[in-house]
């Protein structure tokens, strides 16, 4: 036995050859574990950031009358700390650690898709960097963080500071979708043999529930920032009242998104939370399947109470009855994980490190925070509550007090194996009780002044109000936590040169990350480890509670041996094409089409080098699924979403017409059959070009894929034919609410008919240059899936549009 362990974690402390070095090394990097760290480091830049902003906040509400900015600039600090904090730091912050500790929790060599993940980073980065770049050009963002309508639409807010944010979103969201996507297909399908779904690390698990929270609830938010966009833009009605569009359709849009994205902060500090208290209880988390459950349980309802915030928008008592039993509801999965982690506490072997320190405190502060959610899902409660501090101390003590904190104890858990080398434990825990501290002296006095009447998003008051002694505190707080961070900072700064060196397994871990040295090679595991049941590390090391330890099984070699992908700067180069063209947007027509060349080249060079060095020789995983075939599935989901928003939209707004002709007095139907008669025999010849690939047909492989993309160029001929027809008629983007909603949710169908061509060409170019072969077949099932998927909505479409009068 003692023979096997040597042998079983000798590559622990096996020397491996040193990684790339140099800037460019990063630039081009594909390796998940860089990205992961390119993702902390720009979360806590931008963290410093948004810390700044609402330090400055805090300084101009210390004292009554304040002047340190104006009211303008107020307007902008708030609205950018806002996003920047919830998009731009705690986010991705948590993708820091989906992104380094996934694939060596789950015993993968990397994720699914390494350069869709470098793309999906840079894209990140470069959508922070152009909303911020709005400061330099004198327009930041200006609308509060929540973008209401009216306020954001052209005619209250006509400058170039809300198209910053809503661009800036939009571009954001694609990262977000890109990344989920891609996390779904890793963990799914690229676990260790014997890691089954039950026995996966509570950590994954919760990072699989954000992730289909990220894919579904992301399309919803999209949808309304394109709609502002249009309205905005191109002088569409979406939100227009005199044409009959309505503002509280923004509210249902954002908060169809905003309170699943609660759970996308916090789910993850609740995973790392229920890895750090077992390891340092010395016990196995109580309950952990219960815990699980219960992760699922909140991020399925997370989608059925968005409404508790708009309470005072008047929905009506029916509407508010639902919303409010529903958030009852969620918090009972919410305290079961409370209670579990307290059990889990409870007769351990408790070893107070800075990590566990963190994790208790995650505990004891989103309790307060979950408390004071309860009240806010009484109506009559919410209504007093509502746009005041409380509120505000409330999301903070969630997002602070829960997300921050877990993030934090993931950040002191994890460092050694990242770095090699331990954080101070003594300035940690200075660090750890100033930021305790600084956080309620900031936050708790925030219940009283919003129980007083202090309205938030207020820039300054007058004496005499009861509001300047706590607003005081609140600000030495919030300067206390500023410390704290920059106490942090220079804990990781020192350990990064002096700290003292880790060994791979430090705590004395219980999942498989541990297994393998800190910071762990390139390939992460000399050979996959095997997993005998939940933290199967710590029960090869101590065995089961009666003492029992597995069966020894050697770690699984690769068949294939050890392949990595290969550095790549085309990610990069997409990702500057999406933002030269979101600047163009800003600028001129002649900037958006210099960004779209660049989005072709780069996207048309990503496809082909993946085509030539793909990620893994082997792209069938646990479930028995080609990994693309399931970041299909898992795309066309959330584009389910997108286009049922859409559709939804379409038929909440039919008839509400204030002007224009009826729409069935110029549909012209007959041409329309025709089209779809059309589109429909081309996914026929999609079918059959799948079928001669199988077979090995080169020629009619051809031929079926050209003609399935001739096909759909004919489909985008009669669309063409059908729009110049209907301005002719005088129906246009801006004549009324039909014409806004038809073109726009037809043209969106029309833009994914034509990417879907640009695949097939791809494709039949492949072919003709003999490099589409019987065994990338499942590449042309996956554009086939795409594809037969835009058919299916134009079926939808069609019926909903031009059959329903």
């Amino acid at each position: 036995m003692a023979t096997h362990e040597a042998a079983l974690l000798r590559h622990e402390h096996a020397v491996h050859a040193p990684a790339a070095t140099g800037v460019w090394s990063w630039i081009t990097t594909v390796d998940h574990k860089r990205i992961g760290i390119l993702y902390g480091v720009t979360a806590l830049t931008f963290f410093a950031v948004g810390g700044i902003e609402a330090l400055i906040i805090r300084l101009q509400l210390a004292r009554p009358n304040s002047t340190v900015v104006s009211a303008e600039t107020f307007n902008a600090l708030f609205t950018m700390h806002g996003t920047t904090m919830v998009f731009l730091a705690i986010m991705p912050f948590g993708s820091a650690f989906f992104n380094y500790m996934l694939p060596l929790m789950i015993g993968a060599r990397d994720v699914a898709f390494p350069r869709l993940n470098a793309l999906s980073y840079w894209i990140f980065l470069l959508g922070g960097l152009f909303i911020n770049a709005s400061f330099l050009v004198g327009a930041p963002p200006d609308g509060g963080w929540f973008g209401y309508t009216s306020l954001t639409l052209r005619q209250y807010s006509p400058g170039p500071n809300i198209d910053f944010w809503l661009l800036g979103l939009q571009i954001l969201g694609a990262s977000s979708v890109m990344a989920g996507v891609n996390f779904i297909a890793t963990i799914l399908n690229m676990r260790a043999p014997g890691l089954t779904l039950m026995r996966m690390p509570v950590f994954v698990w919760m990072s699989l529930v954000v992730q289909f929270l990220i894919v579904l609830a992301f399309p919803p938010i999209t949808i309304g920032l394109v709609f502002l966009m249009f309205d905005r833009f191109f002088g569409t009605h979406f939100y227009d009242v005199a044409a009959g569009g309505n503002v509280l359709l923004w509210q249902h849009l954002f908060w169809i998104f905003g309170h699943p994205e609660v759970y996308i902060l916090i789910l993850p500090a609740f995973g790392i939370v229920s890895e750090v208290l077992p390891t340092f209880a010395r016990k196995p988390l109580f309950g952990a399947p219960v815990v699980i459950y219960s992760g699922i349980l909140i991020g399925f309802f997370g989608f059925g109470v968005w409404a508790h915030h708009m309470f005072a928008a008047g929905m009506g008592p029916v509407a508010d009855a639902a919303f409010s039993i529903g958030t009852m509801l969620i918090a009972i999965p919410t305290g079961v994980k409370i209670f579990n982690w307290l059990a889990t506490l409870w007769g351990g072997s408790i070893r107070p490190t800075v990590a566990f320190h963190y994790a208790a405190g995650l505990v004891a502060l989103f309790t307060v925070g979950g408390l004071s959610g309860i009240m806010h899902s009484s109506p009559p409660v919410d209504l007093q509550q509502t746009d005041t501090y409380f509120v505000v101390a409330h999301f903070h003590y969630v997002l602070i007090g829960g997300s921050l904190f877990g993030l934090l104890a993931g950040a002191y858990y994890w460092w050694p194996k990242i770095t090699g080398r331990f954080l101070d434990e003594r300035l940690g825990r200075v660090q750890f009780w100033l930021l305790v501290a600084g956080f309620n002296l900031t936050f708790f006095p925030q219940h009283y002044l919003g129980a007083i009447g202090m309205p938030r998003r207020i820039y300054t008051y007058g004496p005499g109000r009861g509001w300047e002694f706590w607003n005081l505190m609140s600000t030495v707080g919030a300067f206390g936590i500023g410390l704290s961070v920059l106490l942090f900072l220079v804990n990781a700064a020192r350990s990064l040169r002096h700290g003292a060196l880790a060994p791979a397994d430090p705590w004395d871990g219980r999942t498989l990350e541990w297994r393998t040295s800190s910071p762990p090679p390139v390939h992460n595991f000399d050979a996959i480890p095997p997993v005998y049941g939940r933290d199967t590390f710590w029960r090869e090391k101590h065995g089961d509670s009666r003492g029992r330890k597995p069966t020894p099984l050697p770690p699984r070699p690769d068949p294939h041996g050890i392949h990595m992908p290969a550095p790549s700067f085309w990610p990069l180069v997409t990702a500057l094409g999406i933002v030269i063209t979101a600047a163009g947007a800003l600028t001129h027509l002649a900037v958006v089409v210099l960004g779209a060349v660049v989005v072709l080249v780069g996207g048309w060079a990503f496809a082909l080098e993946h085509h030539r060095n793909p990620a893994h020789v082997d792209q069938v995983g646990n479930l028995g699924v080609d990994h693309r075939k399931l970041a299909m599935w898992t795309f066309l989901g959330s584009e389910c979403f997108f286009f049922g928003t859409m559709i939804a939209t379409y038929l909440a707004y039919k008839g509400h017409d204030k002007v224009g002709p009826h729409p069935h007095e110029i549909l012209n139907i007959p041409l329309t059959t025709i089209s779809t008669f059309d589109l429909l025999m081309s996914s026929l010849l999609m079918v059959l070009a799948l079928h001669a690939v199988q077979r090995g047909d080169r020629r009619q492989a051809r031929m079926w894929l050209f003609g399935t993309a001739f096909f759909g160029l004919i489909f985008l001929g009669f669309q063409a034919w059908e729009f110049t027809a209907f301005v002719h008629e005088g129906l246009t983007l801006q004549q009324n609410l039909f014409g806004s909603t038809f073109f726009v949710l037809t043209g969106f169908h029309g833009g994914h008919v034509a990417l879907g061509v640009a695949m097939l060409l791809t494709l039949g170019i492949l072919d003709l240059r003999g490099k589409l072969a019987v065994q990338d077949a499942p590449r042309v099932e996956v554009v086939g899936l795409y594809w037969h998927f835009v058919d299916v909505v134009w079926i939808v479409i069609f019926t909903v549009v031009y059959l329903i009068p």
